[in-house]
């Protein structure tokens, strides 16, 4: 999955890049999470390091600048790629960059070839400096499975299936295995049968969560789970539920 977060306060420019990373995720296969903001204070109030991959800023913005903001998201989080999207260009501007390790300029108007290009440098780094994988030994041979790729797991009988972006997989190690070895601050245990992964819940109804998948798949949860999973939910996104 590429997390991305978009912060200009003209709404039409929003809905231009939120288009465009639609686009790159449909046509290479890449699930995308996209969270967007018309001002800053918004983004810094919620933000919480690994959020996203990517943060695509405006410059000119009111009440806070996309270089203060920069700085703000910089004290949080060192390996963010923040992207600076600007109407002009100027020497002034290129410093204020670099003092925040920015890696590029966009100039507006934005093309899809131009997002597409980004995109895809950070997604091919995400993949290859990532962290957060485990290798899962099954009858087919040994695979390694990068953590932010399964949507969810659930168990069929005496086997447990792993859902990801890419395949499932089908194993005999018990659901209660998996729900240790990954922790609690990416899975949640939403129902006996099932864990998901917290960054693939778009919605949660009554008795059932629509995950971010191709598919919009539905699973179950208990609804004596629900303040727990709003819990992990809001320390996910970096908010306080009050």
């Amino acid at each position: 999955m590429l997390k991305v977060a978009i912060c200009d306060d003209i709404k039409e420019y929003i809905k231009k890049m939120e288009i465009y990373i639609e686009q790159y995720g449909k046509e290479n296969l890449v699930d995308v999470k996209i969270c967007s903001y018309v001002n800053g204070d918004h983004l810094i109030q919620t933000y919480t390091k690994k959020k996203y991959d990517i943060i695509f800023l405006d410059i000119s913005m009111p009440k806070m600048d996309g270089f203060k903001l920069a700085g703000k998201i910089r004290k949080i989080d060192r390996d963010i790629t923040i992207i600076f999207c600007t109407s002009f260009y100027s020497i002034l501007n290129a410093q204020k960059a670099y003092d925040v390790e920015a890696k590029d300029f966009l100039k507006k108007p934005v093309t899809y070839k131009k997002i597409a290009t980004i995109l895809d440098k950070v997604y091919n780094r995400k993949l290859i400096n990532a962290e957060e994988k485990f290798i899962l030994k099954i009858q087919e041979g040994v695979f390694s499975i990068q953590l932010s790729d399964i949507i969810y797991l659930q168990t069929k009988g005496k086997a447990v299936i792993i859902h990801t972006t890419q395949r499932d997989f089908l194993t005999y190690q018990r659901l209660q295995e998996f729900e240790k070895k990954f922790g609690d601050d990416l899975f949640f245990r939403c129902h006996t049968s099932f864990l998901v992964n917290l960054d693939y819940i778009e919605t949660m109804r009554d008795t059932d969560l629509v995950l971010l998948d191709k598919n919009k798949t539905t699973i179950p949860f208990s609804k004596y789970n629900r303040k727990e999973l709003l819990k992990h939910l809001a320390k996910r996104m970096g908010e306080v539920l009050s």
